[in-house]
């Protein structure tokens, strides 16, 4: 509305003017403004690429901090691990990181790359914490020498690094009860963990130089991009000014919103509300009719792919969502799950009790699993969960959500039913295929016949 006012104004003050001679005019005032903006493009541009740049290096520099503490706290987990249970692959995962992997190294190395001639205080909080975690190195190695032989470990078979490690009279003669006790309480001690503590505090000295750094640099280069980008803006504003001079009232107030209009019924878009104003009112009521339109035709997918009763996902949804994790690289779980003796339910309470339970089991199954798995009911009482993400080492979890709700479904409130669930688990790890259904509902199959009121792993299942 400003634009179409100051076209207004202007206009009466072009009297008399030929509006070719104005014309050309403007074109040559717009070839100018337009070289200045493009000018102006190429260094925003400019700009903006030495802010990514920097960005990008800082967060590669924040990450090699990260890796410098996480090779510290791979360190303390194997050690602590071979210290309880006494399982020598964890001695071989404590030296490959040591003498392989190397991400403590690696990552002081690239930090003296990228943060040379920029902070001293930085690199040498970097320095220190390396310094630090091999000091810890010495307790750990104590430690594993302890728990070696409190294993009856022969010293011939040792690697080095623990052969060689001194032990006193008095730590020899101890029984494999109390060097395995010594070991623990050296990996789990306070002086330990005060060690650690320490790591972290230089570590945390570096990522946050790494930020102020970071920050100081954005703060510098977004004023220059502010600066380039309010000249950009007084460009853009008298071309703006010299296109509106350039144009009729009837370019401005109605060839434009045809051609946008056309674009966007093309597009299948809400039109523009711009132009006159016979032109926004049509706008308007046509995109009125148009979102109506589209909430209904949301309502209708809504309807077809939800399960009326509890809102989940029903069996349509299922099957395309099974196309959609047909990916080799994708790795799922999938769980069917069966409540038990439902029809004894609907049979002894009736129908709407045995809704209520399978809205229950709805409920529990959404508030369990989390947000981002899939939970559907693909028949009357039986349900599917899919999550994605997740392989055979998060069983545990699985095992505690399947208890957890049969606990509170075998509690039941008030007068309603006890009852459960029987579920069968199979993991896949090139996304969903045909077999693994086939593999869940044997594992479904297996829990009925066993009792119900549980969960069986297919991959366990073969095993037997």
């Amino acid at each position: 509305m400003n634009g179409q006012t100051i076209t207004e104004k202007e206009a009466g003050t072009l009297r008399g003017l030929r509006i070719q001679t104005l014309s050309l005019w403007m074109v040559a005032a717009t070839l100018v403004v337009s070289i200045l903006i493009g000018d102006g493009i190429i260094h925003v541009m400019q700009d903006h690429r030495k802010l990514a740049d920097m960005t990008e290096e800082y967060i590669y520099v924040r990450e090699e901090a990260e890796n410098l503490e996480r090779g510290s706290d791979y360190l303390t987990d194997q050690v602590r691990l071979y210290a309880v249970t006494k399982d020598t692959a964890y001695i071989e995962e404590y030296f490959k990181e040591v003498e392989e992997t190397r991400r403590r190294d690696k990552a002081l190395d690239s930090l003296e790359e990228h943060l040379s001639g920029k902070d001293g205080e930085i690199l040498n909080a970097s320095r220190e914490a390396l310094r630090l975690s091999n000091e810890l190195m010495e307790m750990e190695i104590y430690a594993m020498k302890l728990a070696a032989l409190s294993a009856g470990e022969d010293e011939s078979g040792l690697l080095p690094e623990i052969a060689d490690y001194p032990l006193t009279e008095e730590e020899l003669s101890m029984s494999g009860d109390e060097k395995s006790d010594a070991a623990v309480g050296l990996v789990f001690s306070d002086e330990y963990r005060d060690m650690k503590s320490r790591i972290e505090e230089k570590i945390s000295t570096v990522t946050d130089g790494v930020i102020a750094i970071c920050e100081k640099e954005q703060a510098e280069s977004e004023n220059i991009m502010r600066n380039a980008l309010i000249r950009q803006s007084i460009y853009t504003v008298l071309i703006v000014i010299l296109v509106i001079f350039s144009y009729i009232m009837i370019a401005v107030l109605i060839l434009r919103p045809i051609r946008l209009y056309v674009n966007c019924i093309k597009n299948n878009n809400f039109l523009e509300i711009t132009g006159a104003y016979e032109f926004k009112y049509l706008a308007a009521t046509y995109n009125n009719v148009y979102e109506m339109t589209m909430e209904q035709q949301n309502m209708l997918r809504e309807k077809a792919e939800r399960d009326a009763l509890t809102g989940l996902l029903n069996r349509q949804s299922f099957e395309q969502l099974k196309e959609s994790l047909r990916n080799p690289a994708k790795k799922l779980a999938f769980l069917l799950v069966d409540v038990d003796v439902f029809k004894a339910i609907n049979d002894n309470y009736g129908h709407d009790v045995g809704d209520q339970a399978l809205i229950k089991v709805a409920n529990l199954l959404n508030d369990n699993f989390r947000k981002g798995d899939y939970v559907l009911r693909i028949g009357g009482d039986e349900f599917a969960v899919i999550m994605e993400n997740t392989t055979v080492d998060k069983k545990q979890i699985i095992r505690e959500k399947i208890d957890a709700i049969n606990e509170i479904l075998k509690h039941p409130e008030g007068d309603f039913p006890e009852y459960s669930l029987s579920v069968g688990i199979a993991f896949s790890v090139k996304g969903f295929h045909d077999e693994l259904f086939n593999q869940t509902d044997s594992a479904l199959y297996h829990t009925k016949e066993n009792g119900r009121c549980g969960y069986t792993f297919y991959d366990e299942l073969i095993e037997k």
